[in-house]
């Protein structure tokens, strides 16, 4: 019993601070950031891989450690989308779509499939497979492009109930989700439902890369959960409640790879006939398992789907067109291929982005960055004084910048596309794109009193102030990605030297 409050108060405070890291204003997500990724599977492991860290590496160790001691009892206790899937079961049963779980044979097959693919296509630095699957990255993507919405449209609302009393609040911007990135997302949350409303934990114990890596850890945990045959009445009351189907009370086995560490057997069985105690050793002599075959099946279909997708995979439909013009990615994310291969989508940068310049797409880095955000300068711009994606980014995707690099840091470039400027073709002053420029990129040449804007290419970073403050239909400025960061030089007044010291610019009006 104090077991099941115990696990409801954690998992209830750790999806409430999940809600607050997506959708919370700008400092908590950053503060947020730095406690609560660590201790995510799929992040720990990759940033302890990419850009090792202290306190992410301490978090892998712990997951691993305390699945070795108590079985999974992550799922039940630290996953965001556990959680999340409890109160739907929870919601299910209220509603009458399910009264009851039962017994159900493992697809191991398909689950080991699935983790052996998502590993293999990591290491080659493919995290499509990781980017969809992944517990906490599915999350992110329902916060951001769900409950974020809806939250701030509520914030928004609000503000204007205060007008009639004088306190006057700025309304907050939701990001732009494309609709294909919506309908990607939105398609795995009916399933989630689907699964919960009939099957209690499928997607934990078929889909998910991190539940099938953890059970296969939690087959040989300290703890186990047991089943008295000879005092089982077979009233099959653990079946019912147990959200991952995986008490067999005829045969009285539970599967521990499966078994999610909710408790809730231990309290709905009155003759105590299911303990919780330390693993028995195993008095059979038979080692291979439906489990292990499956494993063993899995490996080598992913290891020949692998094989495959790596001697086609550029015939893949937007592979060339990614690598031909890929789309512009953060400060700190060093190069395209970095960040393709670094990034799970988790939309986390999308969420606290203040100018909400990154956009999440769908297949613009090509087939490889499924999910992954870039630069959407048609609809804003990358503010010169935030350096904010690079402090919160959970797996090294986007690397941390101090504020004073970031403004030096070349994500892309600026063209001047003089046959659509109405300054080249209608010899009409605008100096629009000049005004919003912060590194003085843009000047202005004087011919015959109209000035005509050209850039400077050494002080441009690629932040699309000037692509978005345009105002011709198409843009005559455009802002295209550099494949490879750069570092910008720094721009000093005329008869001045650069003060390395300086870390703004005092000429700049804005």
């Amino acid at each position: 019993m104090n077991l099941i409050k115990a696990r409801i108060i954690i998992s209830g405070v750790i999806l409430v601070l999940f809600v607050f890291l997506f959708t919370g204003v700008e400092k908590m997500s950053v503060l947020l950031s730095e406690i609560l990724p660590p201790f995510q599977l799929i992040p720990a492991l990759l940033r302890t891989i990419i850009q090792p860290e202290a306190l992410f590496i301490a978090g892998l160790i712990f997951i691993i450690l305390v699945t070795f001691i108590f079985g999974r009892v992550y799922c039940s206790f630290l996953c965001p989308l556990g959680t999340i899937q409890d109160l739907l079961i929870w919601g299910s049963k209220r509603i009458g779509l399910k009264s009851k779980q039962s017994f159900s044979k493992p697809h191991n097959g398909l689950r080991y499939t699935i983790l052996a693919l998502v590993v293999a296509a990591a290491v080659i630095g493919f995290l499509s497979p990781a980017s969809l699957l992944d517990p906490y990255s599915l999350t992110g993507r329902i916060f951001t492009y769900f409950l974020q919405p809806l939250i701030i449209q509520i914030y928004n609302l609000g503000i204007l109930t205060l007008k009639p009393f004088d306190i006057y609040l700025y309304p907050r911007q939701t990001a732009f989700i494309p609709l294909s990135a919506w309908v990607v997302t939105a398609v795995f949350v009916l399933l989630i439902l689907y699964f919960c409303a009939q099957h209690g934990r499928l997607y934990c114990n078929t889909l998910c890369p991190a539940g099938a890596l953890l059970g296969l850890i939690s087959r040989i945990s300290f703890f186990q959960f047991t089943l008295n045959k000879t005092a089982c009445s077979e009233c099959s009351q653990c079946e019912t409640v147990c959200k991952a189907q995986c008490i067999d009370v005829q045969n009285a086995a539970i599967d521990m790879s499966r078994c999610v560490g909710c408790f809730n057997c231990l309290q709905s069985c009155s003759r105590s006939t299911i303990s919780y105690q330390r693993r028995q050793s195993c008095k059979s002599t038979n080692t291979w398992s439906p489990g292990r075959r499956g494993f063993v099946v899995g490996g080598i279909t992913a290891a020949a789907g692998l094989l495959a997708l790596n001697a086609n995979i550029g015939r893949i439909p937007g592979i060339h067109a990614a690598q031909a013009a890929p789309p512009v990615t953060p400060p700190g994310s060093l190069n395209t291929t970095h960040f393709t291969q670094a990034c799970t989508a988790c939309s986390l940068c999308v969420s606290a982005c203040p100018t909400q310049v990154l956009t999440p797409t769908l297949m613009d880095f090509g087939i490889a960055g499924l999910m992954q955000p870039k630069m959407n300068y048609e609809k804003s711009y990358c503010d010169y004084e935030c350096n904010i994606c690079s402090k919160i980014c959970p797996t090294g995707a986007i690397t941390p910048l101090s504020l004073d690099e970031k403004k030096l840091t070349q994500i892309g470039e600026a063209e001047l596309l003089k046959d659509i400027c109405v300054v080249y073709v209608n010899h009409n002053n605008c100096g629009a794109c000049g005004e919003v420029c912060p590194t003085h990129a843009i000047r202005f040449v004087d011919k015959e009193n109209i000035l005509y804007p050209e850039i400077d290419k050494q002080y441009c970073i690629g932040c699309g102030a000037c692509q978005l403050a345009c105002p011709t239909k198409p843009r005559s400025i455009v802002v295209h990605a550099r494949p490879v960061h750069k570092k910008a030089e720094k721009y000093s007044l005329p008869g001045k030297k650069a003060d390395p010291d300086a870390s703004g610019d005092p000429s700049f009006p804005f």
